[in-house]
């Protein structure tokens, strides 16, 4: 009685022993997918022609309107690269994530502009970008933003100064990260004409950030050359980019200081009195005191921009990306839809 009992339950426990060897590989391409689903819903719905033509630089506004509008916006959403703290020696190195084949980094930005003068204006702003994932080996993340930005005309140059404050969240603004960072810059930008169809836009940006988190502190010095060719009132070259920035993180104990150079170039065509299609290659190349913030990125980027009114505007770019560290290599498609309305009082 009792050997047939024994019999009954090992009979029983073979039959739940098969029966999870044949569960647990049927179940496995169930998790696998859902895990692949849910990292591509977050990086499908995840920054610059200026972010991928001048990566970390930001483009100073050059007069009253806002013909570089799209430009400054997609410039706004970049993060200052890598701000993670480096890889410690003795530590294992941190784990990067799977790179999506396609990134959906959209953005929006509202603003109203207080016009003192002819000379003088200041605006005051909010931005968004939703589920942006500006570094390929990084999660998805949303980031909300509030600033005021004053611009002053003096004698062809344009003095800015500004203060931002941003906040960053988890995927489609998930969980608050519980830090605010503070953006203070002081800059100088001229539009020099050099006969009828060459322009020289040089620029020099003086930024410093404050965080929460200390080791996100950093000063930040970025210089840009770009030159462009009118061919006619419909075609622009814009032959030549030049942008190098320097940037040291002030309260980090093994230091970080970075030189990122960039080289871009291009050509736009003003479809009719509010629409322009653009067409721009990059290429950028960030050194360091330490390893793990080096990287390359060479991007080619599509872009059309629409006037929805004098003050706001509608853009969409469609790029291709290779991104570069001195661990790992990516390379994937970034689609970038932007919006900014403005209101002049």
């Amino acid at each position: 009685m009792k050997i047939s009992k024994i019999n009954r339950l090992l009979g029983i426990h073979s039959g739940l022993l098969k029966s999870s060897l044949i569960l647990i590989p049927l179940g496995l391409p169930l998790l696998t997918a859902q895990n692949a689903f849910a990292q591509t819903a977050q990086t499908a719905f995840a920054q610059e022609d200026e972010a991928s033509a001048m990566g970390d630089d930001e483009e100073f506004g050059m007069g009253e309107t806002d013909d570089g509008a799209f430009e400054d916006m997609l410039s706004e959403l970049d993060d200052y690269g890598d701000d993670d703290e480096p890889d410690l020696p003795g530590r294992p190195p941190k784990p990067r994530k799977v790179v999506s084949k396609i990134a959906l980094n959209y953005g929006a930005k509202e603003s109203l502009r207080w016009k003192i003068n002819k000379q003088a204006f200041i605006d005051g702003y909010v931005d968004q970008a939703i589920a942006t994932q500006d570094n390929p080996y990084k999660s998805p993340s949303s980031k909300f933003a509030f600033g005021v930005t004053g611009n002053y005309l003096w004698n062809g140059f344009t003095l800015t100064a500004g203060a931002d404050f941003k906040r960053g969240y988890a995927d489609v603004y998930g969980a608050w990260d519980g830090v605010q960072d503070a953006t203070y810059s002081l800059g100088v930008s001229r539009k020099i004409s050099l006969n009828k169809q060459w322009t020289l836009s040089p620029s020099l940006k003086q930024t410093t950030v404050r965080s929460d988190t200390a080791s996100k502190d950093l000063s930040r010095t970025a210089i840009s050359l770009p030159l462009s060719y009118a061919v006619n009132k419909r075609w622009t070259i814009k032959a030549l980019t030049l942008g190098y920035a320097t940037q040291t993180y002030t309260n980090r104990l093994q230091g970080q200081t970075d030189k990122t150079m960039s080289y871009s170039t291009g050509a736009a065509y003003k479809m009719s009195e509010n629409a322009t299609l653009e067409l721009g290659l990059s290429r950028e190349t960030r050194t360091s005191d330490q390893s793990s913030a080096e990287y390359s990125k060479t991007t080619i980027t599509p872009k059309f921009d629409y006037k929805i009114s004098s003050t706001s505007s509608f853009g969409i770019g469609f790029g291709y990306e290779t991104h570069t560290t001195s661990k790992e290599e990516s390379s994937r498609w970034v689609i970038v839809p932007k919006i900014q309305f403005r209101k002049d009082i």
